[in-house]
């Protein structure tokens, strides 16, 4: 699977999130920037977004965040997929991140932002991105993780 910035496929439509935080225990001052990625596969539905973490313009995170209950993952990837699942359901970090910030740091910033209008902006941005590749507008494998 292929994740690309969702701002590269809907444009304007596309919001990047980002707060600035001071005298957190688990991570550094300064500004951390959400940017929400999607799948380009046009067979793919596996609806969740993986999201790329800066803190001060540098690359320190990546989460994994689905959106659907334990019972479409389930269904969606076969019962023998049972491994793969409990990291499909809500965030986690991903097995690829950097992990130059705490991991439960940023799970934990990421989980006090994650409110229900962030939630609808990730499955709004997910059909927009899905409609543009199923119009053939981005090409799977344009771009990546």
């Amino acid at each position: 699977m292929n994740f690309v910035p969702a701002g590269e496929i809907i444009g304007a439509k596309h919001q990047v999130r980002s707060v600035r935080i001071g005298e957190s225990p688990q991570l550094p001052d300064g500004e951390y920037t959400f940017i929400d990625m999607y799948c380009t596969d046009p067979r793919c539905d596996c609806r969740k977004t993986m999201i790329r973490v800066l803190h001060d313009g540098r690359f320190v995170s990546l989460i994994n965040y689905g959106w659907e209950n334990s019972d479409y993952y389930r269904r969606w990837m076969g019962d023998g997929a049972l491994e793969a699942l409990a990291p499909m359901t809500g965030a986690s970090i991903d097995i690829t991140s950097p992990d130059l910030v705490s991991r439960a740091g940023i799970l934990g910033l990421f989980r006090a932002l994650l409110n229900e209008q962030w939630k609808a902006r990730f499955q709004s941005h997910y059909k927009l991105v899905k409609a543009r590749v199923d119009d053939g507008r981005q090409e799977p494998g344009d771009a990546s993780v």
